[in-house]
């Protein structure tokens, strides 16, 4: 059973909200909240896909291996995401590996509690599809980031996603995990990703150490989401890819600012 902190962040989820109240006292009774260190394995690829997992806080890297032995990072997930959505189906496996890639926490729900309410109430299912198909769309973006956009717009992408909840024209943020990690997840070389780093001070974006400095964050916004097709659905940012204040015509400040960053 989980505590009054863990069950009041359960109920501010979209996920749970609208439930009934007997759905929601069930499930955070059979609930485990679980930290996991730096590098800690959470599950494997191929363990039975026993529990549906919730972020509470730090970061979780869900990855598989290829043939050749490298490991390929399918996304990284923080505060309020959720992973293992496999459990929707009797008797599957994890498809993916799931690690800590910093001090985290999470709360398990099993399998078993989410299908026993699901007899008297679908709606979970159809809210763990939801999830499913939200994570499927997640990946579309960012296969298409990988064929349509340069490293710097992809560098510059993960530095919004890092800076959400944060407000200002200039932001401050700090990176929360290794950076050979982040470059793996946009599918380059760290070299490559630290070329783009560099590409990104033209823009106003500069890295010390673990801080991320973003001097022009409208700025940032045009020169990476010009050539996402996100809606707002899928990203708080995407809503600003249309007219800019810089320039009468927003395909002229783009273009502007992908020269000075050597797109």
């Amino acid at each position: 059973m989980i505590d009054k902190n863990a069950t009041y962040f359960l109920q501010s989820l979209p996920f749970f909200s609208g439930l009934p109240q007997g759905d929601i006292a069930a499930l955070c009774q059979a609930s485990q909240v679980r930290d996991f260190d730096k590098g800690q394995v959470i599950f494997v690829r191929g363990d039975k896909a026993a529990f549906f997992y919730i972020v509470m806080n730090g970061w979780v890297k869900i990855y598989r291996d290829t043939h050749e032995g490298h490991e390929s990072v399918l996304g990284i997930f923080t505060r309020t995401d959720t992973f293992g959505e496999a459990v929707v189906f009797d008797g599957a496996d994890y498809p993916y590996g799931a690690q800590a890639a910093e001090k985290t926490k999470i709360i398990a729900i099993p399998a078993s509690a989410l299908k026993e309410r699901a007899k008297n109430n679908p709606a979970i299912l159809v809210r763990m599809m939801q999830t499913l198909s939200q994570h499927l769309n997640r990946v579309q973006l960012e296969n298409e980031h990988l064929a349509q956009m340069s490293a710097p717009q992809r560098v510059g992408c993960l530095m919004l996603q890092l800076s959400i909840g944060t407000q200002g024209e200039s932001r401050v943020v700090n990176f929360p995990y290794d950076k050979s990690l982040a470059a793996t997840k946009l599918g380059m070389k760290a070299e490559t990703f630290s070329r783009a780093l560099g590409q990104l001070k033209t823009i106003g974006v500069t890295v010390k150490n673990d801080e991320i400095h973003i001097a022009d964050f409208n700025g940032l916004v045009h020169f990476c989401c010009s050539d996402c097709s996100a809606e707002s659905g899928d990203c708080p940012y995407a809503q600003a890819k249309g007219a800019c204040a810089n320039k009468p015509d927003c395909r002229e400040c783009c273009a502007e600012r992908k020269a000075a960053a050597g797109h």
